[in-house]
């Protein structure tokens, strides 16, 4: 992986700015959560902030043919300074205004909004400048060197908190990371093949030609173990929300300080760590499904287990947390792989808008439902509800016929012949026709 880094410009410039980038995106989640919690006390309106996260990117899928079509490095450029100016608007305000909670979902929402072309964005483009074969070597790396970074900033803030969270520290520190991670953008040397362009035919019909690269992203999503994927990333991202979304409530009731909320929040990034680390031990060992219904059956009972320990002996809390994140990491990133190996590349940027669009509009719902569950139940509950989910959800991948039958990860794409398999060409031909 560092040699990867080393050796390939585009590749480094990409990772810095993912790094930088990342942690200032994760430190805004973070912050905007508790920051909601600790002014209003109320599990619902950290389920509508949840929901506010969410809600942008279920309109995901409509940028994603503009994402393949427009030059990457520039969206990523856009969308970086957008959420710079989000930020810094809000220490402004935090300094010199009085504002409501709506003010505070308005600009969550507009910085999710932003991200909604990042992603695809930088998904689309990483196959572009490293080799199909280094595309999981290069998604592990790109996790860990922002662990790496995370943890190391998480310690500071641990260190300089005095059991409350600091707006104007925190404001200006994600500030600062989302600059340097924008001037990152300007190092990037990647630019659009002939190949990759827009044809004149195209240009010629916008309206059509958009409307069947709307249809050719979700097609390619229904087509074979594409669909039973999608199906259990919705789920976990559904329950996950509901737990996340309380999270805050959890730890102010177990531990009682916002340095309790952002350790375990930065703990999570080490569980980033040991989830990219199985990856890379088990891709070429294991087919995929035994690899994701192990690591569902792991992260259901740890969820529960740290419910049940926390109190009582924190250190075993703090590893079966670290289990927890570690192995429901798995999935996110083998899903992140299949999304960019699978299609052709002309199609990756539309496949996973499509992809993010339906499994942000089930997070959205998920988050309120958390908020409502947190009124309802106690908080405890909320935990037990997705661990036994995460279970449920590892038995699916050891039923579902489809997923059963894939090879090892390591081996995907091979015989498809630049990337392009034939699943992905009999659904852009089908929508050809029309």
């Amino acid at each position: 992986m560092l040699k990867l880094f080393l050796e390939n410009h585009n590749f480094r410039s990409l990772t810095l700015f993912t790094t930088f980038g990342g942690i200032g995106h994760g430190m805004f989640s973070i912050f905007m959560m508790w920051a909601i919690h600790a002014m209003y006390q109320n599990p619902m309106y950290t389920g509508i902030a949840g929901f506010m996260f969410g809600a942008p990117m279920v309109a995901g899928f409509l940028v994603g043919p503009f994402v393949d079509r427009w030059d990457k490095v520039r969206v990523l450029r856009f969308a970086e300074f957008t959420n710079l100016f989000v930020v810094v608007l809000m220490l402004v305000s935090h300094l010199h205004l009085t504002v409501g909670v709506w003010f505070y979902f308005a600009a969550i929402f507009i910085f999710s909004a932003s991200s909604m072309f990042s992603g695809p964005a930088h998904t689309a483009l990483l196959p572009r400048v490293v080799d199909s074969d280094d595309l999981v070597k290069a998604n592990a790396a790109t996790n860990i060197f922002g662990i790496i970074g995370g943890l190391g900033l998480g310690a500071v803030l641990f260190a300089l908190s005095d059991g409350e969270l600091n707006f104007t520290r925190f404001y200006g520190i994600i500030s600062a990371l989302l600059f340097v991670a924008s001037l990152f953008t300007f190092l990037l040397r990647y630019k659009e093949s002939i190949g990759e362009q827009i044809s004149s035919n195209e240009s010629k019909a916008p309206l059509k030609t958009y409307l069947n690269e709307l249809g050719e992203g979700f097609s390619f999503i229904k087509k074979g173990a594409m669909l039973f994927f999608a199906v259990a990333f919705m789920a976990m991202s559904f329950f996950s929300n509901v737990a996340y979304v309380n999270f805050p409530m959890f730890i102010d009731l177990r531990l009682g300080s916002a340095s309790g909320y952002i350790m375990f929040s930065f703990l999570a990034l080490m569980g980033g760590m040991i989830g990219s680390y199985i990856c890379r031990m088990t891709e070429a060992k294991f087919q995929l499904w035994k690899i994701l219904a192990v690591s569902f059956f792991i992260a259901g009972a740890t969820r529960i287990a740290f419910v049940n320990v926390i109190s009582d002996n924190f250190t075993r809390a703090i590893v079966m947390y670290l289990f927890y994140v570690g192995f429901g990491a798995v999935f996110s990133i083998f899903y992140r792989v299949l999304v960019q190996k699978l299609p052709p590349k002309n199609l990756t940027g539309r496949v996973y808008t499509a992809s993010t669009s339906m499994t942000a509009a089930v997070a959205a719902v998920g988050a309120l439902a958390g908020g409502l569950l947190g009124t309802l139940l106690y908080t405890d509950m909320v935990f037990f509800i997705q661990g036994g989910a995460y279970i449920v959800i590892g038995l699916y991948m050891c039923l579902v016929k489809h997923i059963r039958e894939l090879s090892k990860i390591s081996e995907l794409g091979k015989n498809n012949g630049d990337s392009e398999n034939s699943e992905a060409q009999e659904a852009v031909s089908e929508l050809s026709e029309l």
